[in-house]
């Protein structure tokens, strides 16, 4: 006796490296003669990014470099001048397998620096940063969706689950020449530069992703009139680019998540000399997953009413994804000043950022963590730097149920203020990325044999047994007791439903 197994591909997505790496930053500095002396450092920042990601069999390779930046005060105590130096990283991680068609999730974190001045014009800068990646792998397990055999009775249910059809990260140029606004003096240098890139829509055609959205870039710069003056502009510079994306339909579910990897401006004159612009090429990686829904049959139990099976099952617990969410949250605080009075904010900035997510109760709890940089001038009109670390919460109400799992990205998209008697109002604008999953533990069967050894004895004396079954009873256990089918029991008792409403008495077929 053979059973005729029909399987089915059960998809899901393995973690085959979740984790980090330090990178030493140790650096001896000599300041180029263009650079004045240094009499007090305000801020010193290594900014790590992540170029290239590339797997090759079972390594991962991240190259990448990184900007040290020194903002610092000159040997007149009044200017705000920048120093920055440019290397480069690569960093080799070994995965437990290969993964040739994996998705490669790369971030970088600050560790800590040190940065010293041993003389005016020379740096000893020590500190370390970390590579982080989280590889995901889409593995594919043969499930048991139908057994033919003589006298086999199953079970069977029909759950759907999402699969990724595609991914794709890409990297495009933004260039662009800006405009001073009207009635700023003419840059002389820049003294800080950053950038976010946002998502604003996107839409499938065929096998490609239109991808429209903006980097948003802020100077801060000295000007030609006065070097101790500093003047900020911000811009925002659309863009569309279409990714190269194999598999997907406008039927997907799409994660869309952008990454300024590379900022180079420079300040450009006109031919006559008295305007000045700032000159930008941005580099940003585009990453974007395709989810599509699959409805796949599965043999939950079966038994033979001819003799006993040996079946071959396991456990398998799964993120299946609901939806991605995005939210826009202001989140208001009051920066105390402490003993650093405050006359005037030259500018705020974000440098660093955690938070996380959870289900619980019908709502999405959120907790994280930002940083505020603030360079402003005391009542002496000299230039003071400060940070401060801000806690945030924000609860959205979500209709989920036990199992839901999220996981949360977040950029801070700007910073607004307004200095009061108490300190400086904070009004930061936090861009929420949220993929919402549901954990399904299901019981596959792997494999069924019959065991022919142990033949079920079955009472041929009586056309039917009288069975007194429980209110809730599971009718597919009683069909197994008495090697009948949960369809003959429907039958003879007029029932509809897989469990018994009522208690009483049920007339078993034999």
């Amino acid at each position: 006796m053979e059973y005729m197994l029909s399987r089915e591909a059960l998809a899901a997505n393995e973690i085959i490296y979740d984790g980090c790496q330090e990178q030493p930053v140790d650096l001896d500095i000599n300041l180029p003669d263009y650079c004045p002396d240094i009499q007090r450092i305000l801020k010193c920042q290594v900014y790590p990014r992540i170029a290239s990601r590339n797997i090759t069999g079972d390594r991962l390779e991240l190259d990448g470099n990184y900007t040290l930046t020194i903002l610092y005060l000159d040997s007149g105590g009044m200017a705000v001048r920048c120093y920055e130096s440019n290397q480069s990283f690569s960093t080799v991680i070994n995965l437990k397998q290969n993964a040739d068609n994996a998705q490669i999730y790369a971030f970088t974190r600050v560790e800590y620096i040190n940065c010293r001045a041993t003389s005016p014009r020379r740096l000893d800068i020590h500190g370390s940063f970390s590579v982080c990646a989280r590889v995901t792998a889409q593995t594919e397990n043969e499930v048991i969706s139908n057994i033919d055999g003589e006298g086999v009775e199953q079970q069977k249910n029909k759950i759907t689950l999402n699969k990724v059809a595609g991914f794709r990260q890409q990297q495009f140029n933004v260039d662009e020449v800006l405009e001073l606004g009207q009635g700023k003096p003419a840059a002389d240098s820049i003294v800080r530069a950053d950038a976010f890139a946002t998502v604003q829509d996107y839409s499938a055609v065929g096998n490609k992703l239109m991808i429209k959205g903006e980097v948003c870039i802020k100077f801060v710069y000295s000007s030609i009139d006065d070097e101790m003056a500093l003047e900020v502009m911000e811009y925002a510079i659309p863009f569309s680019e279409l990714l190269d994306c194999d598999g997907i339909s406008e039927n997907c579910a799409y994660n869309v998540q952008l990454t300024v990897t590379g900022l180079d401006t420079q300040i450009k004159n006109d031919y006559s000399g008295d305007q000045t612009y700032f000159e930008v090429n941005a580099k940003v990686l585009a990453s974007a997953t395709a989810f599509e829904n699959k409805e796949v049959t599965l043999v939950t139990d079966a038994y033979s009413k001819l003799c006993e099976m040996n079946i071959s099952s396991k456990q398998k617990s799964l993120d299946n994804l609901i939806e991605f969410i995005n939210d826009t949250y202001i989140h208001k605080t009051t920066v105390a000043l402490d003993d650093t009075p405050v006359s005037k904010v030259i500018d705020i900035w974000n440098e660093m950022n955690t938070v996380s997510a959870d289900y619980v109760n019908g709502e999405i709890q959120y907790k994280g963590k930002l940083n505020v940089c603030i360079l402003a001038r005391n009542a002496e009109n000299k230039p003071v730097y400060f940070e401060r670390m801000l806690d945030f919460d924000y609860i959205r109400p979500y209709p989920g149920a036990d199992g839901t799992k999220c996981s949360a990205t977040m950029t801070v998209a700007g910073i607004s203020y307004r200095i009061t008697g108490s300190g400086i109002d904070i009004k930061a604008e936090l861009k929420l990325n949220t993929g919402v999953y549901s954990q399904l533990n299901i019981k596959v069967i792997t494999d069924v044999t019959p065991d022919e050894t142990k033949p079920r004895v079955q009472d041929k004396s009586a056309v039917l047994s009288i069975y007194y079954a429980d209110a809730g009873e599971n009718l597919w256990n009683i069909a197994r007791e008495y090697g009948t089918s949960v369809d003959a029991i429907k039958l003879e008792n007029e029932l509809t439903g897989d469990f018994v409403e009522n208690r009483g008495m049920l007339l078993i077929p034999m």
